[in-house]
């Protein structure tokens, strides 16, 4: 906001300028200033006296930004306030934390902050000067620092140095300090006069056998379950068909699996060798730290490849330094990896995992909160295994629609349920794979066969002997009925037998142990 003129200081509250001390060799004239007090001062002004001006600067400038430190001070600062109170922090609030923090440079430079005009109209180029000097003290420390290990260079080291100035150079060209859209997201509602709404594209990628697929282009999908549940195989599948058409598959895989790994996958899914050496069909990045991992989302970002599959979030987010329970953090991160390759139209697939606990995984996303459901645009699926895929075997994996923003998954699904994956290993040279809709487990006489809570049951039974049926039922969710179908069915099989107890109770003992993946009958035909 524009002041009428600074405010009367109280003598012990000098300016403070926070300066670094004259140097010749750097300060002279025509040399460009490696940062701007005054637009930093300009910036924290607009932020701390106009809230519309702060919420407007939402994820366009961090306190790495500011080169003097005293404003690094303030900016956390105040944000802190923010994030504590949930109101605007007001001048008087914000120097009172700083004196309790013991702050005496912030506080000194906040009140050349609070006397420093700021026009809100000009708030985005106080944001692109502050901006563009981060990238200049980059690009001048990548300068400086090959300056100095080039006085007495080893020369088996010089085509390492020399990348890693070029690496330094191209962060500093490429920084931006956040992304920020032009546009206002206003709709176009001329479709009305026609009364036909716009329609949204369907899902593209891992199509099912009835001709429909599972992850939409363009947008963030996710897969996620427990380990060795086949996600990964999920992924690796669309990226197969994205080269069997002629596209670009690219993956960034964080967990490391390895490249003849990850290449024996897919050859046993059916992708030729040929594309798989050819990098403009297929391209694998294994990065090792923080840095390769942006280096490669740039890349993929740029290459715009038609299935992009990230594996996975669960180590993406220690990579970055983020903690996995901090939803601010980890939604900054995804709108830093995954959000870009969607920009451009990939089909992005980031896999995860599914927490341990039973109140977490009845939540419906994967490990590290609600942040990541809500980055997801397209489809987030979870894959929960009947059997588990092993090589010269069946692994056969429900999946399941945990979130669907456009709703044409559901649709063309008719609900939540997306399929079942079935991965046919028995054949050493090649794996076959189908996601098709199974009719449901049916006894021999064509009634249902509740197969899942069948197994729920026997486990229970084989933990509590002697359990009544009322004990049953207690312990294990879902609809009575078929709980004490499973029940009956159990007992009928000759897997629990059941005895006269107390007060005319039943009592019940596993006598043959039951599970899903060896019943026949639980075996579903597509």
């Amino acid at each position: 906001m524009t002041h009428d003129g600074p405010p009367t200081r109280p003598p012990h509250l000098r300016p403070v300028t926070d300066e670094p001390p004259y140097d010749p060799e750097y300060d002279h004239p025509g040399r460009v200033s490696s940062h701007d007090p005054l637009a930093e001062r300009a910036l924290l002004n607009a932020v701390i006296v106009d809230p519309d001006a702060a919420g407007q600067l939402a994820g366009d400038i961090t306190s790495t930004d500011f080169h003097l430190t005293a404003h690094e001070t303030i900016w956390n600062t105040w944000h802190q306030l923010l994030e504590h109170d949930g109101a605007h922090p007001d001048p008087v609030v914000l120097n009172a934390a700083l004196v309790k923090a013991k702050q005496p440079d912030a506080v000194r430079a906040l009140v050349d902050v609070l006397a420093t005009p700021s026009t809100p109209a000009l708030v985005d180029q106080y944001v692109r000067i502050v901006r563009d000097h981060t990238r200049i003290r980059a690009a001048v420390k990548a300068y400086s620092d090959l300056g100095r290990a080039l006085t007495n260079p080893d020369p088996d080291q010089l085509d390492a140095l020399l990348c890693d100035a070029a690496d330094a150079l191209e962060r500093a060209a490429t920084y931006a300090g956040g992304t920020r859209t032009n546009t206002t997201g206003l709709a176009d509602l001329t479709w009305v006069l026609s009364g036909v709404a716009p329609t949204n594209p369907p899902p593209v990628y891992a199509r099912r056998l009835d001709g429909t697929a599972l992850f939409y282009k363009g947008r963030v999908n996710g897969v996620f379950g427990d380990p060795e549940s086949g996600k990964t195989w999920l992924g690796l599948v669309a990226g197969v068909e994205a080269m069997h058409e002629g596209g670009l598959f690219a993956m960034v895989d964080v967990d490391h699996n390895g490249q003849d790994h990850t290449v024996a996958r897919l050859m046993l899914l059916g992708a030729r060798i040929e594309h798989l050496a050819d990098p403009d069909r297929f391209r694998y990045y294994e990065p090792d730290d923080a840095d390769e991992l942006r280096a490669a989302v740039r890349d993929v970002t740029t290459l715009a490849p038609d299935v992009f599959l990230l594996d996975s979030i669960g180590e993406v987010l220690p990579m970055l330094g983020v903690k996995s329970v901090d939803n601010d953090e980890i939604t900054a991160a995804l709108r830093e990896i995954v959000m870009p390759p969607a920009k451009v139209g990939s089909c992005v697939i980031h896999v995860d995992h599914l927490p341990k606990s039973a109140d977490a995984r009845s939540t419906g996303y994967a490990i590290g909160g609600t942040a990541k459901k809500r980055a997801t645009d397209g489809a987030y699926i979870r894959v929960e295994a009947r059997t588990q895929p092993v090589p010269g075997g069946i692994g056969r994996m429900t999946l399941r629609i945990e979130k669907d923003r456009t709703g044409e998954l559901r649709k063309s699904s008719g609900g939540g349920y997306a399929g079942d994956f079935v991965l046919d290993s028995t054949l050493s040279h090649v794996t076959t794979w189908s996601i098709g809709r199974m009719e449901a487990p049916k006894n021999a006489d064509g009634t249902f066969r509740p197969t899942t809570n069948m197994e729920k049951v026997a486990a229970y039974v084989a933990e509590h002997p002697q359990c009544t049926g009322r004990d049953i039922e207690a312990a294990i969710p879902g609809t009575a009925k078929y709980i004490r179908d499973a029940l009956t069915i159990l007992i009928t099989e000759g897997h629990i037998v059941r005895t006269k107890g107390l007060n005319r109770s039943w009592q019940h003992t596993l006598a043959i142990p039951y599970r899903e993946a060896e019943d026949d009958l639980a075996q579903p035909q597509l």
